[in-house]
């Protein structure tokens, strides 16, 4: 019973613009669904993150120290005890180590790439959720909007057939029309409210499934302003969200490969120390000193690990090859279908534009005549219903173009 009241209200207030309306365009819901969207705002993370993770892998081929200490006794007794020639009855170190790889600037680069390689994927990632968010709310706006675009239809038809009552009533009083005229513009005005209150539903659901994309809690009406929804360019295929992602994939590819030739490189560190070690606490001030080296490390066989791995890039690199040749085919093909389909659409569009202009010629010399009462009433009100689904058809159809225009905008 309440939300009934409620809604009755907002009618009554926005029929009688007792309350002051705010108008809100198809950018204001972009700008702010795109700064809610918490996917978006992960993305903006993950990046951050790649971006450390670069830092790190730099971090780890700088001259890495570490400090270790030891202090270890081996009590011996009678029948008790380690073999002091082993344990030395206890061993006292506190040594810091310096490790410093060489000769690695080709495996730095290698990984710097693949985290470089990782971003570009978030990057395009975030591309392709940014499109399906702006296409989704486009056109969840362009559905709200023409729910608007009829409400505001069916105000005016209302307002134009409430202005024939007077010259009606007084043809009816003049015995030109017959009550039963007067009674039937009362009912067609009472069917076009109804109308004007099953719309207007409609229109606040639209509104709040808009808000809903947009990560917005309001519930307040609002007025939309007509979208500027112009017919796209056609799309560079390079340019592609999916078509980027797969050049990413490839060069993915290729940098797996060079990583695993890389590990079978031979591999030089030098290293260095200094500190003290010691059997005895006593002796550690004379035992202070110092070592340094190099190690070296190549692999020799691996039991034929390393063609294996090639095989499994290979056959990575031959299904993202598929993919994307199947990918261009069926973006051609949607491509050509939405521009028939919007050819169309146009050419409908002009029919329904020609076809309303005719139909309110007619209203208007049928509102002459009413005046001089030399037409038939029924005739009038069916003049009106035609001219009010004609104008339903070119609501329709416009919004089928400007849906169809988005389609082909954020096609990806």
């Amino acid at each position: 019973m309440l939300k009934t009241t409620l809604l009755t209200f907002l009618f009554a207030s926005f029929l009688l613009h007792e309350l002051p309306a705010q108008t809100n365009s198809l950018n204001f819901y972009l700008e702010k669904g795109l700064k809610n969207s918490p996917l978006l705002r992960d993305y903006s993370s993950q990046v951050s993150s790649v971006r450390i993770d670069s830092l790190l892998v730099l971090c780890g081929y700088k001259p890495q120290v570490e400090l270790s200490s030891q202090a270890l006794i081996a009590p011996v007794s009678t029948h008790f005890g380690y073999d002091e020639a082993i344990t030395n009855g206890g061993n006292y170190a506190a040594v810091v180590g310096v490790k410093q790889s060489l000769i690695n600037k080709k495996i730095k680069s290698a990984q710097l790439q693949s985290i470089e390689l990782l971003k570009q994927s978030l990057d395009v990632n975030r591309l392709i959720s940014e499109t399906d968010l702006k296409e989704n709310i486009t056109s969840q706006y362009i559905t709200a909007f023409a729910d608007f675009s009829l409400v505001q239809y069916y105000r005016q038809v209302i307002g134009k057939l409430s202005s024939q009552k007077d010259a009606v009533k007084s043809l009816v009083e003049s015995g030109i029309y017959l009550q039963t005229d007067l009674m039937n513009l009362a009912l067609v005005i009472k069917a076009q409210e109804i109308t004007l209150k099953q719309t207007f539903i409609q229109y606040k659901n639209d509104l709040a499934i808009l808000n809903l994309y947009c990560g917005m809690v309001d519930t307040s009406y609002v007025e939309l302003t007509k979208p500027v929804i112009s017919e796209a360019a056609v799309m560079d295929f390079n340019s592609l969200p999916a078509i980027r992602q797969s050049k990413a994939d490839s060069l993915k590819n290729t940098n797996s490969r060079t990583l695993l030739d890389l590990n079978y490189r031979p591999r030089l560190e030098t290293f260095a120390d200094a500190g003290f070690m010691a059997v005895k606490p006593l002796n550690i001030p004379n035992n202070f000193g110092t070592s340094f080296g190099l190690n070296l490390s190549m692999p020799i066989y691996d039991g034929k690990q390393r063609y294996y791995e090639y095989r499994k890039i290979d056959l990575a690199e031959n299904t993202r090859m598929l993919y994307r040749d199947a990918y261009i085919v069926q973006y051609s093909q949607q491509q050509r279908q939405l521009q028939e389909q919007l050819r169309l659409t146009n050419g409908l569009i002009l029919d329904i534009t020609q076809q309303l202009d005719q139909q309110k010629e007619i209203i208007d010399i049928y509102k002459i005549e009413i005046e001089k009462g030399i037409v038939r009433f029924t005739d009038f009100l069916l003049a009106i219903n035609n001219y009010t689904d004609i104008q339903n058809n070119l609501a329709m159809a416009e919004m089928n173009r400007m849906q169809l225009i988005n389609q082909l905008t954020y096609l990806k």
